[in-house]
Formats: C-alpha cells, sequence, structure tokens
C-alpha cells in the first residue's frame, strides 16, 4: 500500500516573519504590502481570526483588522527558509514533489511504519528551522492534504483506508480540491453541501458541472486517487494564480493583484536560472469561462510593461473571480511543470 505525507508550513510568509521579529508573535500579520494596493500573500493565525485571508485586497484587509502589522514581501528570505525545510525533508523520501515554497508531498511508501518518520521530520522542521508544519498522512495524494489542512496549525494527522470514507463523509463539500466558492453554491442549490451528499451525484452528472476534472472529483470524493507524485523538475512554463474572495469588475482592481503575481513568477525564474521570452495572463470569469492572452518577448524585457499591455486587452465587465500569471518559452528548456498557488492549476502552452 502507498503512504503519502503531505506537509504545509503553518501561515509560511507570516511566520517566518514572526520568527526574524519576535516582537510580532502572537500579533495579527498581513504580509503582502505597506500601502493599500496589492493583495494578501499570507497572514497569521491571529489577522485570520478577523476575517482576513490570502488573495485578498489589501485595502479590503485594512477594513477588517486595522490593528494588523501590514509588511511587504520578502522573497529571498522565503526561499532560504523554504530551502532548510527541503533539507530535510528530502532526507527522507527519494521522490517528493513541492507546490510552491511552502508545501510538499513524499512518497513514503518504503517505510514499514511511516507515522514515526512524520513525526521525527515535524520535529526537526520545528528544532531547526523555528517554523511549525501540518502534516496529513494517507494513501493517497488527495487524502494527505485534506489530512493536513483538518487540524491546522501545527497538527499530524492520518487517514488510514478504512477511515477514509467516514472522515470523508461529514467534511464540507469545499474540502476537496477543486471545488471552489462558486462551485459550492451552484452545489448548495442543489441541495449538495457535504461530501456525503455529493456522493449521491452520479458521475455523468459531476462530468457535466466540472467538465474534464469531474471525473478525478468523483472519485477522490471516495477517497480514490491514483495520482504518483512528480519528481520536481526545471520548468518548460511556470505560473501563479489567485482565485479571489469575490467577483472583481474592472482594470483597477485587477492590476495590482496580476501585478504580485508578475513579482512572485519573477522570483521563480531567478530562482530556477531561466530566462522566458512570453509572459501570459489568465483571467477566468464569474461564470467559470477563461481566456488567456499572451505577449512574446526577448529575454530581459520589462515583464511590467507587458504585462500592463494584456491587461488593457481584456474586459472585466462580467466579473473576475480568478487571475493567473505565468512565463513560458524558456530558452534554453524543454521540461514542462505546474505550478498551484490557490485552488485549481493550470498550465501555459505555447
Amino acid at each position: 500500500m502507498r503512504k503519502i505525507l503531505h506537509m504545509d508550513i503553518d501561515a509560511f510568509f507570516a511566520s517566518v516573519e514572526q520568527l526574524d521579529r519576535p516582537e510580532l508573535r502572537g500579533k495579527p500579520i498581513i504580509v503582502g504590502g505597506t500601502g493599500n494596493r496589492g493583495v494578501v500573500s499570507t497572514c497569521s493565525y491571529e489577522a485570520r481570526k478577523f476575517g482576513v485571508r490570502s488573495a485578498m485586497p489589501i485595502a479590503m484587509a485594512r477594513k477588517k483588522c486595522p490593528q494588523g502589522v501590514y509588511l511587504p514581501v520578502r522573497y529571498s528570505r522565503y526561499i532560504e527558509k523554504s530551502a532548510e525545510v527541503r533539507e530535510i525533508f528530502s532526507a527522507y523520501a527519494e521522490r517528493y514533489q513541492t507546490v510552491g515554497l511552502d508545501e510538499a508531498y513524499l512518497d513514503v511508501s518504503h517505510y514499514d511504519n511511516a507515522v514515526p518518520v512524520a513525526r521525527e521530520i515535524k520535529r526537526r522542521v520545528k528544532r531547526e528551522t523555528g517554523l511549525t508544519c501540518s502534516i496529513g498522512l494517507s494513501y493517497n495524494m488527495s487524502l494527505a492534504k485534506i489530512a493536513s489542512d483538518l487540524k491546522k496549525p501545527d497538527a499530524f494527522v492520518i487517514i488510514r483506508p478504512e477511515q477514509a470514507l467516514e472522515v470523508l463523509r461529514t467534511l464540507p463539500i469545499g474540502t476537496l480540491h477543486g471545488v471552489g466558492k462558486k462551485s459550492q453554491e451552484v452545489l448548495a442549490k442543489k441541495g449538495i453541501v457535504t461530501v456525503e451528499d455529493f456522493w449521491q451525484l452520479s458521475l455523468d452528472e459531476v462530468v457535466g458541472l466540472f467538465g474534464k476534472f469531474g471525473k478525478s472529483l468523483y472519485h477522490r470524493a471516495r477517497g480514490e486517487d491514483s495520482r504518483e507524485i512528480e519528481m520536481d523538475r526545471t520548468p518548460k512554463s511556470t505560473s501563479r494564480e489567485t482565485t479571489l474572495p469575490f467577483d472583481l469588475y474592472d482594470r483597477e482592481s485587477i492590476e495590482p493583484i496580476a501585478t504580485s503575481l508578475l513579482r512572485e513568477v519573477e522570483e521563480d525564474v531567478r530562482q530556477e536560472g531561466v530566462e522566458p521570452q512570453t509572459i501570459t495572463l489568465k483571467i477566468k470569469y464569474a461564470d467559470f469561462t477563461q481566456r488567456t492572452k499572451q505577449h512574446k518577448a526577448m529575454a530581459g524585457a520589462n515583464w511590467q510593461d507587458l504585462l500592463d499591455d494584456l491587461l488593457d486587452a481584456f474586459d472585466y465587465s462580467a466579473g473576475v473571480r480568478l487571475v493567473g500569471v505565468g512565463f513560458s518559452n524558456f530558452a534554453d528548456q524543454q521540461v514542462e511543470r505546474y505550478e498551484q498557488l490557490t485552488m485549481f492549476s493550470w498550465k501555459l502552452r505555447q
């Protein structure tokens, strides 16, 4: 039987800030910017009590939590701490897959008992990096991810095969990866609020609602997930995206979000040491229709100027629920990779 471990560093960016500045511990920390523009990259659990969430516009976060400590994003520092964590967990698994800087899936099937291994990784991360992490352990990637989310922060949850359906049964339908706010609203109108309610739908009905992804979703709701861990590889494309907490209807609101995502993918390619030649802007509308536009340029181009041109090319009046920015067409790479930030992942195509 496979044994998959999912590790998620708790409130990563905010936790690093509190680690470096102990006087901030216990305070509502919002990382994303010191002004009113931009979006929340990460916030501490203290800030979440006020309703602040990742991907929320900074201006809205300030209204919800005016007493919060607002800090700029320090990517170079987060990359350093992420590398420290990776050095620890990579000693326990030859096959692992990272998701951004703060998450990783590990295949620990080669251990007779993976529970003490998971506990040791958790202890070492705390002792050697000063950060806490939540770990989920199960027999597939979907359930390992669900397990790590169940009792955050600083949690360790196991979902064994005989427990899977009972655990899934009462969970909110939004717990399943890929079921966002809009999908939850559609399902709620059908009386579907929990995973158990979702079991009432046939495979054809789920595919009708979610398209090709519906087949995977149908099986994951039943504790079935055959995906294999994909070892990290140098990208042919890299992207970041965020699902918005509410629909936005104008360029002025979208621009700081897209710019924040651009900064993240710029840091990604700097870390990889590659030179992109194409930038892509992705917009998903309130009705789930999706549009992408690209701009090709020579390596080293002013990507902000090109992003501004792409922003000018979209109509936002229908309401935007998701924004994504990505690079592709690297000068010297031939391999393709996924990058995920929030609920949905996407692939750039040349």
